[in-house]
């Protein structure tokens, strides 16, 4: 039985760290080329590569996941594999068209790594929010989707809560009374730093629609699509991209645009730096692995709770570094962020506001799966969306056409004990205890097909 709470803690705990150092590499200075003085690490296509390599350590737990999830038969042995023939004849062609979303995964992971550079680490969480509406437009002009009152007032909240904090941001930028002894960036500056972050969570929602038509009915688990586009990544990052980075003009040590030879440098003197771009590693493990066990075990309401609690642990674990540590940080200046007087105040208005707005859309979401839920039981239609097993559950607890409460919600994900999604016929052979008389191949089409992209992992689950 896994213990909720500290799965919940757990997970939180990892993104945060993540979080953290994502913006804190950026703050070390150090000397790598010995021929150039000392510089600030702000390699972003480096830890774009990391990012890679750390999805495609999503592999091993993958195969981890396949070998303790194999259902019990009636005897109570193991059963066949899950993964249906179809999935292995068409499998080698998923793969391939998964480079596709891997690229927009890159594009878009390169926009917020660069815009990273002119904000402050608690606005680019923030800012993360947006996801919610470009991946709701972008579903609703190509995939179809539609969505309920609720949904659309999440939405239209987080929407007035980035404008919020957009002009926290601006106002922080053009405030000169606040001395922070920090390298600072003007309010076009930061302005475009933010643009670049908006943008790219455009370019992450074409990619997660981009995933849900790829991926439709292939079967795949979320680990093997994270675990392949981080190869695709790695391969493009590491052999083609940050060679030509080398050789091209730019701001970088040597004059070039990201000196490769000079990040190994820094990193090899710097044990700072290093232990920092392992607590990276370790945050994009904790997404990747712990964010899939919260969504199995606990559901939408509580992963994207848990998301947006870790912007405001990042920004109170970002301040309390900047005064403890003092001007000097670590050696070789401040780390964190300050506290911007009224700038900073509404700043906290705007995260108010944008954690209304993401639980009222998570709830949306619960109403929308329950709604299905019982649309499907009464005229046994399957549902157009992906509905978790909490929902179905629920769904059977309610009068036909009754919305469950907020609390009901909570109570239904926190309490399941089962995989969080599945279809309607293996969520009623579940309830009925009569997986025994189930193959293994209408196991695996009923309960694991619709586990394949991040478009549903988004918009189920945040």
């Amino acid at each position: 039985m896994v213990n909720k709470t500290a799965l919940v803690l757990s997970f939180l705990a990892v993104i945060t760290l993540g979080g953290v150092t994502n913006k804190f590499a950026y703050q070390i200075k150090d000397v790598g080329d010995p021929a150039y003085p000392a510089h600030f690490f702000k390699k972003p296509w480096f830890l774009e590569l990391l990012m890679f390599i750390g999805m495609t350590l999503s592999f091993p737990l993958h195969w981890a996941v396949q070998s303790f999830s194999k259902p019990k038969i009636a005897d109570g042995t193991a059963s066949e594999s899950l993964l249906p023939e179809e999935v292995g004849d068409r499998g080698w062609k998923v793969r391939a068209l998964i480079f596709l979303p891997a690229m927009g995964d890159l594009v878009g992971s390169i926009l917020s790594f660069t815009g990273l550079v002119y904000i402050s680490n608690s606005t680019a969480q923030m800012l993360g929010s947006s996801i919610i509406i470009m991946v709701a437009l972008n579903s609703y002009i190509f995939l179809g989707r539609r969505y309920n009152r609720i949904q659309y007032l999440g939405m239209g909240i987080v929407l007035a809560s980035l404008l919020v904090v957009g002009y926290s941001a601006d106002m922080a930028a053009r405030d000169k009374t606040v001395s922070t002894g920090m390298q600072e960036y003007s309010a076009s500056q930061q302005a475009f730093g933010m643009f670049l972050c908006v943008l790219a969570r455009v370019v992450n929602s074409i990619q997660f629609v981009l995933e849900e038509k790829v991926m439709g009915e292939s079967g795949f688990h979320p680990f093997e699509v994270t675990g392949t586009e981080g190869v695709y990544g790695l391969i493009m990052t590491a052999c083609v991209i940050m060679p030509t980075l080398a050789v091209i003009p730019g701001s970088d040590v040597g004059g070039v645009f990201e000196n490769t030879k000079d990040s190994l440098l820094m990193i090899q003197r710097n044990s700072t730096l290093d232990l920092v771009l392992i607590f990276y590693l370790l945050g994009l493990w904790g997404l990747n692995a712990l964010g899939m066990m919260v969504m199995k075990h606990l559901g939408s309401v509580f992963r994207a709770v848990s998301r947006n609690m870790q912007a405001l642990f990042v920004w109170l674990i970002d301040m309390a570094l900047f005064y403890g540590l003092g001007q000097r940080g670590f050696g070789y200046g401040p780390v964190g962020e300050p506290w911007q007087g009224q700038a900073s105040w509404i700043q906290v208005i705007g995260f108010i506001f944008m954690t209304v707005g993401v639980f009222v859309y998570a709830y949306g979401n619960a109403v929308q799966q329950v709604m299905a839920a019982q649309a499907e039981e009464q005229k046994g239609i399957p549902s157009p969306i992906p509905v978790a097993y909490s929902m179905r559950e629920l769904a059977l607890d309610l009068d036909p056409g009754v919305m469950p409460s907020p609390l009901a919600v909570i109570a239904a994900e926190f309490n399941q004990d089962a995989d969080a999604f599945g279809d309607a016929e293996a969520s009623r052979n579940l309830r009925s205890s009569s997986i025994g008389s189930m193959t293994p191949k209408t196991f695996a089409a009923g309960h694991i097909k619709r586990v394949g992209s991040n478009a549903e992992m988004v918009m189920v689950g945040l």
